[in-house]
């Protein structure tokens, strides 16, 4: 006859067996869960950190384009795990809702993190921001007299890269035709090039942001494209001086 005897002893390490690799599972999660937690927090800090530098530089100049590369250039380079980011949105110095001097912008970004489990391999996050830009009155010079406005001055345009150097350029300078030019799209755009897929540029409104290679593309490109690296803009050369740019040593900016 075979007897069985219950003890305490032996219910304590069936327990074991069970509860032992679940607790060990849920621990490798939360590990895996905490540098997602991290690179999410970093993205958000970046974000908002550039966007209140961007409500600080509206009261010395305007640039709508200026905000969506610098939030790119920033995320790319303090996240190495990050795949892709992209601006979805983006709106620059509007009103809504009786508040003036908006800037509104909406993104997307997808990185991957290693973990035991394989678990939460790829992550996508979305996030938006919303901050009112400097609205007061600076007033850096005495205002101008009405001879000044009836002169007729030559107009001479330079090209300068507002996020990169203190230099202007002229239209046929290397720098110029291996780089971008910063645009607001319309009509015209549209019929001259088309509209970049790999940022899906087609969604893009007219007067917003694009971004064209002059000298050898064919198609438009919105802030968060991977192919945009350095941008220019066209300035008249007195308001280029002004503002501290000297000519380019390569090509004079004449």
């Amino acid at each position: 006859m075979l007897w069985l005897k219950n003890t305490k002893k032996g219910s304590y390490i069936v327990e074991s067996v069970i509860v032992i690799p679940i607790f060990i599972m849920a621990v490798v999660m939360l590990m895996s869960i905490i540098p997602i937690i991290a690179t999410c927090e970093n993205v958000n800090y970046a974000v908002a950190d550039e966007t209140h530098l961007e409500c600080i530089k509206t009261a010395f100049r305007k640039n709508p384009a200026a905000l969506p590369a610098a939030v790119k250039h920033r995320i790319y380079k303090e996240n190495q795990n990050l795949n892709t980011y992209q601006t979805s949105f983006y709106r620059y110095l509007y009103t809504a809702k009786g508040i003036d001097h908006l800037i509104s912008l909406d993104f997307h970004v997808n990185f991957q993190e290693k973990n035991p489990l394989g678990l939460f391999s790829s992550v996508t996050y979305n996030g938006k921001i919303t901050a009112r830009a400097f609205s007061g009155h600076l007033q850096k010079e005495a205002p101008a007299e009405k001879k000044e406005f009836e002169e007729e001055k030559e107009s001479h345009i330079v090209y300068i890269f507002p996020e990169w150097g203190k230099r202007y350029h002229n239209r046929s300078c290397t720098y110029v035709k291996s780089n971008c030019q910063m645009v607001y799209l319309s009509q015209d755009t549209k019929k001259e090039y088309t509209p970049c897929k790999l940022c899906e540029a087609k969604d893009a409104l007219v007067g917003s942001p694009v971004f064209c290679f002059r000298a050898s593309g064919e198609v438009y490109h919105l802030s968060g494209c991977r192919t945009i690296d350095k941008y220019y803009i066209e300035i008249e050369k007195e308001e280029a001086e002004k503002k501290g740019y000297t000519p380019c040593y390569k090509c004079g900016g004449v």
